[in-house]
């Protein structure tokens, strides 16, 4: 995967083997995040994060929300009609360079997935750039999961759910678009386990996306990194979200 003109794959350990990327992993055996944002409007480049959400699925575990907070997008919040987030709701959460080492702790070590990945790595990517973090982790598109398995058509997050019998209400808040997604996510890996498709490269053969690319780059990890800064104080507008 390129950024920036840069290679961002590396050599990572699974079982005491470098592996390149997630290419040859065990699609049950790695953890994978689930994320939501919500954003002041649609371009990554002039537009900020507001609002973020990690539901972490480790193997062996039920997906849990680890990481839930609106973000200060230094601008003034639009789109409020969408996601229902003011200017006063951001006013005294934190920024989002205040809360980046918590966010990439949540990450390190999975697949990133989003129900519309290419929105949310874009967004993703560049607030990390904008601190001066250059790397692309492996990525997952859990809208394109159902033409990729043979289960109908790519469709927005509200048909999928209920297509596939998942609670899903409150929309574009993001621990309940992250909630909703894992739910799906769950749904697949049950199809995925059906067909013995094992790693992510044969998750890969079964249908070109550009998704697919990422799977040759590494998982974020918390080493090399400063020490995560535990006095931010984050402000989820779902305090029950893991529950």
């Amino acid at each position: 995967m390129l950024l920036n003109g840069s290679r961002t794959d590396t050599s990572w350990m699974e079982g005491g083997v470098a592996v390149t990327g997630v290419c040859d992993a065990s699609i049950f055996d790695t953890p994978i995040a689930v994320v939501d944002f919500e954003t002041t409007g649609l371009d990554p480049v002039t537009d900020r994060v507001i609002e973020v959400s990690v539901v972490r699925r480790d193997p062996s575990a039920q997906p849990r929300v680890v990481f839930d907070t609106l973000i200060n997008p230094s601008r003034s919040v639009s789109a409020t009609h969408i996601h229902g987030i003011s200017d006063d709701d951001v006013r005294h959460a934190p920024r989002f360079e205040d809360i980046v080492d918590g966010l990439i702790d949540a990450l390190a070590g999975c697949v990133f997935s989003a129900y519309n990945v290419y929105f949310d790595m874009g967004f993703l990517c560049a607030e990390l750039q904008r601190v001066g973090i250059q790397e692309v982790p492996p990525h997952l598109c859990l809208m394109h999961m159902r033409p990729m398995l043979g289960l109908g058509k790519s469709c927005n997050l509200t048909t999928a759910c209920q297509l596939h019998e998942v609670d899903y209400h409150d929309a574009h808040v993001a621990a309940h678009d992250a909630l909703a997604s894992a739910r799906l996510l769950e749904c697949y890996l049950r199809v995925i386990g059906e067909r013995s498709i094992r790693t992510f490269a044969e998750l890969a053969e079964l249908r070109s996306y550009q998704f697919t690319r990422s799977f040759g780059n590494s998982p974020f990890s918390m080493l090399g990194r400063r020490q995560l800064d535990r006095s931010v104080k984050l402000a989820s507008r779902v305090a029950e979200a893991n529950r």
